[in-house]
Parts: structure tokens; C-alpha cells; sequence
């Protein structure tokens, strides 16, 4: 479940990892940027038309908004760096106030609720080996990225995907998508 970043973004990200000239990072490739707003693991096929819905019920309750990229930053904060992200300026309150109404749509429909509370980031990059990303020079580049500019991504709708794995990384295949701010359109039975 995820709002994707769109192609406006693309080149300023891209060059994010300019910014992070480090061998231990494997970047996401920049058709795949998106914002996950819930993680549903292995579901099985009989509730895949519940997980539909909830996505269209939570498009419908938020309106679209625009969400401001910026700045540079790592999971964990401290110690060895496993994710590297773009943050969100400008529009955070809403893409926080959509993942709250992703969060609810899901639970209404029977889906266990997430543990962790939202933390809004791009995932731009995973470290592989922490030997390519040595801590002080990596912490620092971040601090000068900390509040670059990256675009501005127009949240218009939200979209289930199905993520089929393999070596090269995970490849999003779109179930579902439900615009913001609209009632869901089902054919006439």
C-alpha cells in the first residue's frame, strides 16, 4: 500500500546519490520511488478483495495534497546506517493524516494494525555492505543533504501493490488504484 513519488522527482533524487558517493549502497531504482503507507507481508488470495476496498476507502477520505522532498537521512539515526531516505517537507501533516486513514480502512477491514508508528521517508537507498558506507564521512555527507531540495510529488492517488522478489530487488506490481479524494467507481452488477 503506497503513494509512488511520480517521475517530477526523479532527477533531483537521482542525484541525491551524487551526494552519497558510497559503494555499500544499492539505490532504488527511480521508477520504483514510493512512499509505503502500510506493509501487509504474505496475503493470502481471499484477502486481497478486502485489502481493495480498504485502499478505496481510504483514497476516498483524503483529499489530494502536495508533498515537498527534502533533505537527507539514515536508518537507524546512529550506529550503522541499513536504509537511507528523502524527507518530507511541506505536506507531511497529510501524507501522516493518509497513512492514519490507510491504517483505519485496513483495521475496518480486519487487517492487524501496524506496530510501529508512520515514519514519512522515500527509502532511496539500502545499504548492502556497511564496509562501503564508513560512518563519520557518511554522517557528514548526510548533514550537508540535510535540507536539500528534491521536488515535489503530487499525491493524487494511492495504490496496492503486489511486490514480486528475487535477486535484483523487488519488483511492484499495481493490484489497485484508488484516486484521492473521490468514491470508488465499481461496475453495475
Amino acid at each position: 500500500m503506497a503513494l509512488e513519488a511520480g517521475p517530477g522527482v526523479e532527477p533531483a533524487l537521482r542525484s541525491a546519490s551524487g551526494r552519497l558517493p558510497f559503494s555499500g549502497i544499492r539505490w532504488v531504482a527511480p521508477h520504483q520511488y514510493h512512499f509505503t503507507l502500510k506493509f501487509l507481508g504474505e496475503t493470502p488470495d481471499d484477502r486481497i478483495a478486502g485489502a481493495r476496498q480498504a485502499v478505496e476507502r481510504a483514497a476516498e477520505r483524503t483529499p489530494p495534497f502536495d508533498l515537498a522532498l527534502e533533505g537527507l537521512g539514515a536508518f537507524p539515526p546512529a550506529g550503522p546506517p541499513r536504509i537511507v531516505w528523502a524527507g518530507c517537507g511541506k505536506g507531511r501533516d497529510a501524507l501522516i493524516s493518509l497513512a492514519g486513514a490507510v491504517e483505519e480502512a485496513f483495521g475496518e477491514a480486519g487487517f492487524p494494525e501496524e506496530p510501529r508508528p508512520f515514519s514519512p521517508h522515500l527509502t532511496i537507498g539500502r545499504v548492502k555492505d556497511p564496509r562501503g558506507v564508513p560512518g563519520r564521512p557518511f554522517r557528514e555527507a548526510l548533514e550537508r543533504g540535510a535540507s536539500a531540495p528534491f521536488g515535489t510529488v503530487a499525491a493524487r492517488e494511492i495504490v496496492l501493490f503486489r511486490s514480486d522478489l528475487s535477486p535484483k530487488g523487488p519488483t511492484y506490481v499495481p493490484l489497485v488504484r484508488a484516486p484521492l479524494g473521490e468514491p470508488a467507481v465499481r461496475p453495475a452488477s
